[in-house]
């Protein structure tokens, strides 16, 4: 696949800080949590565990920052530009051009800009500049996001997605022929679907104030209660991707191969099945509204089908613009975004919007010098925009408006937009073409607010895809953000981990949460006011779920696995990651392998 030439000059190496994080110390830990290998299949492998013991109270008073190498700030001395505590850049540096509308026809195609197709090179950055500079704005439609292992090969020359998914897309298809062709149990990092805001708390995942729990009661031992056999995927097929899962008041619903099934949530009966062939790997909006989802689907991905949740019906169906005449890839690399009334699709040649309760057309764009990259929903609708692979920006939308975008943030040159963790606030993830997560960064009416540095390899950011709704482990609340410490093991096995808390006003650190066990630990959802993490199973380790103070970072326990429990945790296979909704805790898998035939869709505790 040919790839545009690289650009002039040399991008600023924004958010790097390769070599300023100290290494684990070989000593002892002093507490921590270590996310354990993920496990073949049949288990981890270690003798069988422990009887459940009753979850003992763990409430370590917060760690200072410097008593945690992995949350440690950048020293400014190597980084000066990256430091995770440097307060935010003064409003004044980064002022805002008004954008024009967004173009309510498609737009004519212009030629590419001689940009670079794999986007941010990390060439060195002389100091701190004085402000972002605005480049002109061009707003037409993009390219979709969301591209998959398998799609990727037949993808048209020069087109398609940001290095950041094209990266993760081959990464996926060696993957997946590891798998395959060597045997190898492949895990990847989540697997899941729905990090996303949830308006009307019909989809899963979490984002702080956009959704999370219910706040009804829960059961403090989480017993197995259910599972959704998973699917036979051929061995020519290697793997099929399907990505969405949402709830009603009655059903857990789940997309998967060629249909979209609702099961009971009591008991995991199947309520209703809808059919849903396709011939490829088809998206699906990652939010719902009103019980209304969305998917894509077809022989090419070329339709897109609106479901009622609460019905099982097909509400409405549509062909894409341009689906008669498209070839095997064009509706590949698709995203998809519900925000109220509305859900965006976009793909390689267009974009399209639609109002869910009646089909009407909100907004449509071409194939542009500037296109959409990505969408984002929930409580908001936010638009990555690519404008010829060498400027990024991000874009609130107004549905309501024929899709006008309130505001436009340009992202530092040589850097590109990965992902969206959060559509209200704004929040999202910038790197570059040799590391594609560098810095959180919080948006606030189109100016930076604050920006939080990743550093070298400090955090697990855990993601099931190229997606930019693809994160689920990166948690937002109105005033703060929460990252998982990537855990790290010492010389004596003790590990290293927590959650580490940040203002979102200035992006200065305000505590580092750490068990006091060796538990490995990830950030959740949200319950009532409080952070909900969740402790995997490991070797002598039962598993549980804590809550984490806001304030202080007092861990404190909140529901514990029993045997039954655990060991379905301790088997389960690749790709699954963690979900709660409404007082029980899924493992939801959008992966199915060839070759296995002991995968779940879904796994139920409570």
């Amino acid at each position: 696949m040919s790839q545009p030439p690289p650009p002039p000059g040399n991008p600023p190496q924004f958010g790097a800080s390769d070599g300023a994080v100290p290494p684990p110390p070989q000593g002892p830990a002093q507490g921590g949590a270590q996310t354990p290998p993920p496990p073949p299949p049949g288990g981890y492998g270690y003798p069988a565990p422990p009887t459940p013991t009753q979850v003992g109270p763990q409430t370590p008073p917060p760690v200072p920052p410097s008593d945690n190498p992995y949350a440690a700030p950048v020293p400014p001395a190597q980084n000066p530009y990256a430091a995770p505590t440097q307060p935010a850049f003064p409003q004044q540096q980064f002022p805002q051009q008004p954008p024009p509308p967004y173009p309510s026809a498609p737009q004519a195609p212009q030629p590419q800009a001689q940009g670079y197709g794999y986007p941010g090179q990390q060439q060195g950055y002389p100091g701190q500049p004085q402000g972002y500079p605005q480049q002109p704005y061009g707003y037409g439609q993009t390219p979709p996001p969301g591209g998959y292992p398998q799609q990727y090969p037949g993808a048209p020359a020069g087109g398609g997605r940001s290095s950041g998914k094209v990266v993760g897309i081959v990464a996926a298809v060696v993957a997946a022929v590891l798998v395959v062709g060597g045997g190898v149990w492949f895990a990847t990092k989540g697997g899941g679907d729905d990090p996303k805001p949830k308006p009307q708390a019909d989809s899963g995942g979490s984002q702080g104030t956009s959704g999370g729990p219910t706040g009804s009661s829960h059961n403090t031992s989480l017993s197995l209660k259910w599972q959704a056999k998973g699917d036979t995927v051929a061995e020519k097929d290697n793997l099929k991707e399907v990505i969405g899962v949402w709830f009603t008041d009655k059903y857990v619903v789940k997309n998967q191969v060629d249909k979209v099934v609702g099961y009971d949530r009591s008991s995991g009966a199947v309520a209703w099945t809808v059919p849903a062939v396709s011939g490829g790997e088809c998206t699906a909006a990652r939010d719902a509204w009103n019980n209304l989802a969305a998917i894509q689907y077809g022989r090419n991905c070329e339709k897109v089908m609106v479901i009622d949740m609460a019905t099982g019906k097909v509400a409405w169906t549509k062909d894409l613009p341009g689906a008669a005449g498209a070839n095997d890839s064009t509706f590949h690399y698709s995203e998809m975004a519900i925000s109220g009334d509305a859900v965006g699709i976009d793909w390689l040649e267009g974009s399209i919007a639609y109002r869910l309760s009646d089909q009407k057309v909100l907004w449509q764009g071409g194939d542009g010098e500037c296109k959409d990259d990505g969408y984002a929903g929930g409580k908001q609708f936010v638009a990555v925009v690519n404008c010829g692979y060498s400027t990024y920006k991000v874009q609130l939308i107004d549905p309501a408006n024929n899709g006008k975008s309130k505001w436009t943030w340009t992202a530092p040159a040589g850097t590109q937009v990965n992902a969206v963790v959060s559509t209200d606030p704004v929040v999202v993830i910038i790197g570059t073409e040799s590391k594609l997560k560098t810095d959180v960064v919080s948006l606030v009416d189109g100016r930076l607010q604050s920006r939080v540095s990743l550093g070298t390899d400090k955090y697990d950011i855990d993601d099931d895809g190229t997606e930019q709704e693809a994160v689920h482990n990166v948690l937002v609340s109105k005033d703060t953000l929460y990252l998982t410490l990537d855990s790290q093991r010492d010389a004596q096995g003790q590990v290293l981990g927590g959650i580490v808390a940040f203002d979102l006003a200035d992006g200065k650190q305000k505590w580092i949460a750490r068990p006091t066990g060796k538990h490995a630990i990830t950030g959740l959802d949200f319950v009532g006011d409080k952070v909900l993490a969740y402790e995997p199973p490991s070797y002598n380790v039962q598993g549980q779920l804590v809550t984490v103070d806001p304030a202080t970072g007092a861990i404190s326990p909140y529901a514990s696995f029993p045997q039954d429990a655990y060991d379905a945790l301790d088997t389960s296979g690749s790709g699954e990651y963690p979900q709660w909704h409404d007082g029980q805790f899924y493992l939801i898998n959008r992966t199915m392998y060839a070759g296995n035939d002991d995968q779940k869709y879904v796994i139920a505790y409570g």
